[in-house]
């Protein structure tokens, strides 16, 4: 018999009538795809700085506004689209 050991700091299960965007704020680490009870969500290990999108914001604005790198912004929220008051994460150096 094997036993599997995790280190727990880094992943998340769903419990019932959790939401993503609870989850998201809770754990400030975006959630891909739908949450339902008993999924497993790894935790990013990279400070992510939750910010809520403008009017007019894309990646490139916000990238600029905080200094971070394109690409890295959108790896970090899964290639979302950016829209009015949707959250993005913006990694931190």
């Amino acid at each position: 018999m094997f036993t599997l050991v995790t280190d727990r700091s880094k992943y998340f299960r769903v419990k019932r009538g959790q939401s993503a965007a609870e989850i998201e704020s809770t754990l400030n680490t975006p959630v891909t795809g739908c949450a339902f009870a008993g999924k497993i969500i790894p935790v990013s290990e990279k400070n992510l700085r939750r910010y809520v999108a403008q009017v007019g914001d894309t990646y490139r604005t916000i990238a600029l506004k905080f200094g971070a790198d394109e690409n890295e912004l959108k790896k970090a929220n899964n290639f979302k689209p950016v829209y009015p008051t949707c959250k993005v994460f913006v990694p931190c150096k």
